[in-house]
């Protein structure tokens, strides 16, 4: 009994003690089961278990470690495909930023040099070059000086209007034209030149900017300092010429007067009104010299800045005509005091001198048919009648017309009262041609007549 209970006991112990042990490891239960044959088969086949179990674990376990490495890499090489693509796209935003940010500034820069004022400040450096270097600066071509004067004028005038001055600029608060602005030249804060820019080659920049570039339209003295206007005179279609340059029509001022002494010979003459011209900015005292439409040389007088030309050529007086116009000037003198002689007061001897229906040829007959010339005092008149005798300023007009101014001394003896007295006369006469005779159209009285 007891030794059935050792043995089984034994038994018990070693197979508690197998499967214990195979239960704790495999490999101490294949060793424990190679000790009895029921133990043995027992271990053995807790070990063949434990082994496939063993084995079948670790082939299992190898084979997922080699699964989910491949999976580790291709994660791993997505990952690094996305991160390759994102700082790629990256990359090119940060060039697309840079782009936009040099264009940004570039378009601003280029807008902001396209501005009037930038553009003046450059032209006003360059302004201050031209005269350091004695030089016009530009739009200040000889068409902004009088084209009378040399443009020199015009450099001088800057040149003593900035020396030793500071030159500033500001825009001129008249202008509103963007497109073409006006700035003015400040020499210690006077305002000496006016300069006009105009814009050209207009582009867009920046999609909304506007940039243009500039270039000087014009420059024009605005304090011209001793530079004086002047007014000439002259009759209508006469050619005037200041220091040889001949003065257009763009001078005219409008003003235009008739000439007095023609308003009875207009008539029978064409007379030219007078029109006035003004030449402006000029330095000097001009020279005037003025022809008529036959190319005639006229006389031109002054009186300070304004300079008149009458109608006519003044020169010495043929003898003929001189006796002509002393003639008819003396027999109206002898009309006027009823000495001459023939029916109606000698009114067709004096009427030889005179243009039919003309304003004098109606005073004629007016007096001879009239009563004033029955209160005319009796009187003698010395032989030769006349003393004192003076022809000149003879002036011809055309070849048909002539002026000339007379003087003479004609004493009356009355013979009532016994009385001395002088008819002077002192006067300019108007004579135009008709028919083949010098007839006398007008009498002007002078002063001395008066």
């Amino acid at each position: 009994m007891s030794e059935y209970r050792r043995s089984s006991g034994s038994s018990n112990r070693s197979g508690s003690s197998s499967g214990r042990r195979s239960s704790g490891s495999g490999n101490y239960g294949s060793s424990s089961g190679r000790r009895n044959s029921s133990g043995s088969y027992a271990s053995s086949g807790k070990r063949s278990s434990g082994s496939y179990g063993s084995s079948g674990s670790r082939s299992g376990g190898s084979y997922n470690r080699n699964g989910y490495g491949k999976k580790k890499k291709r994660k791993f090489k997505s990952s690094f495909y996305f991160l390759c693509i994102l700082a790629v796209y990256t990359a090119f935003l940060l060039l697309l930023s840079v782009i936009f940010l040099i264009y940004t500034d570039v378009s601003l820069k280029k807008f902001e040099k396209s501005q009037s004022f930038y553009a003046f400040e450059q032209y006003l450096e360059g302004f201050k070059e031209s005269l350091a270097a004695n030089e016009l600066p530009e739009g200040f071509a000889s068409e902004n000086a009088s084209p009378f004067e040399s443009s020199d004028i015009v450099l001088q005038t800057l040149i003593t209007q900035t020396q030793g001055k500071t030159i500033s600029y500001e825009k001129d608060p008249s202008s509103y034209n963007t497109e073409e602005p006006v700035y003015d030249i400040l020499a210690d804060g006077e305002v000496i030149a006016r300069v006009t820019l105009s814009a050209y080659n207009e582009r867009v920049v920046f999609v909304i900017l506007t940039a243009m570039d500039w270039k000087v339209e014009k420059g024009e003295l605005v304090n011209a300092g001793d530079l004086s206007n002047y007014t000439i005179t002259a009759p209508e279609g006469y050619s005037v010429t200041v220091n040889g340059v001949r003065v257009g029509n763009e001078y005219l001022t409008g003003n235009r007067e008739s000439q007095k002494l023609f308003a009875n010979a207009a008539e029978y003459i064409t007379v030219p009104d007078m029109v006035e011209y003004q030449i402006p900015a000029l330095s000097k005292v001009p020279e005037v010299t003025v022809t008529d439409p036959n190319g005639t040389l006229m006389n031109v007088t002054s009186d300070g800045n304004a300079f008149s030309v009458t109608f006519g050529v003044e020169s010495e007086m043929p003898e003929d005509l001189k006796e002509t116009a002393l003639n008819i000037a003396q027999t109206w003198s002898l009309f006027n005091t009823d000495d001459l002689k023939g029916g109606a007061h000698g009114l067709e001897t004096v009427r030889k001198f005179l243009i039919p229906d003309s304003y004098y040829d109606g005073l004629a007959k007016g007096w001879a048919s009239g009563v004033d010339i029955t209160f005319t005092s009796a009187h003698t008149l010395n032989n030769p009648p006349f003393e004192n005798v003076n022809v000149d300023h003879y002036i011809r007009y055309t070849d048909d017309c002539f002026s000339c101014h007379i003087d003479f001394d004609k004493p009356m003896h009355l013979t009532r009262t016994g009385d001395n007295i002088v008819d002077s006369t002192h006067s300019t006469y108007l004579f135009v041609k008709h028919d083949g005779n010098w007839c006398m159209v007008d009498m002007i009285a002078d002063k001395a007549t008066e």
